[in-house]
């Protein structure tokens, strides 16, 4: 009985100081090290900055603020450093570069009085697709031409020839789309097309109608 008791007694003891250093390492001095990196390749992206930004536990994205000021990585996009934590607050690291920032949704949680190592922060790279809509004649009796796949929807009426240039995210889930209305030869049926882009690089289509 007396072992039993004390096994228990132990039991409760270290509960308690897990249950301490848990919330122990909720806040106190954290520290980062780990690389920029482009979301497609995975390459790193040097000559970037590096931010801390904090989030009252349970709040929204759009109430994340930015703690501290902005770091330099090196060549290579690694960076490491340190900063004071609060308790009760989520913490993300974001990345800002020429080749694209870090979005929200994909920023690396940061584990608060913790050292956090090899982080890979990724950045979004910038992209364009290039559309040029031919008019040749044989389908230009459609009433409009309308474009889509990117930020907003375009319609061209009348027809004629233009040439559209619009960002777009690097990577393989893009889609063009267009859709012929009121010509008395071509049907309206949407054509869609997916297509990969890489970072910095430019997708190119012809529409022809």
């Amino acid at each position: 009985m007396f072992i039993r008791t004390v096994w228990y007694l132990s039991g409760l003891l270290a509960l308690g100081l897990l249950s301490s250093s848990c919330s122990f390492f909720e806040h106190g001095q954290t520290t980062l090290a780990g690389s920029v990196v482009d979301s497609v390749t995975g390459q790193g992206v040097g000559q970037a900055q590096v931010a801390v930004f904090a989030n009252p536990r349970g709040g929204f994205y759009s109430t994340f603020t930015q703690v501290g000021n902005w770091r330099d990585t090196d060549a290579q996009g690694r960076f490491a450093f340190a900063f004071e934590a609060e308790s009760g607050t989520d913490y993300v690291i974001r990345a800002s570069s020429r080749r694209g920032e870090t979005p929200y949704l994909s920023a690396p949680f940061v584990k608060a009085g913790r050292r956090n190592k090899s982080l890979r922060v990724p950045v979004l790279a910038h992209a364009w697709v290039a559309i040029h809509l031919r008019d040749e004649g044989v389908r230009s009796d459609a009433v409009n031409i309308n474009v889509w796949g990117f930020a907003q929807s375009i319609t061209i009426r009348p027809p004629l020839d233009t040439l559209l240039y619009w960002p777009v995210p690097a990577g393989d889930k893009n889609v063009v789309g267009w859709q012929l209305n009121g010509s008395r030869t071509v049907s309206d049926t949407q054509t869609r097309i997916p297509f990969t882009v890489a970072g910095m690089d430019t997708a190119r289509f012809d529409i022809r109608y």
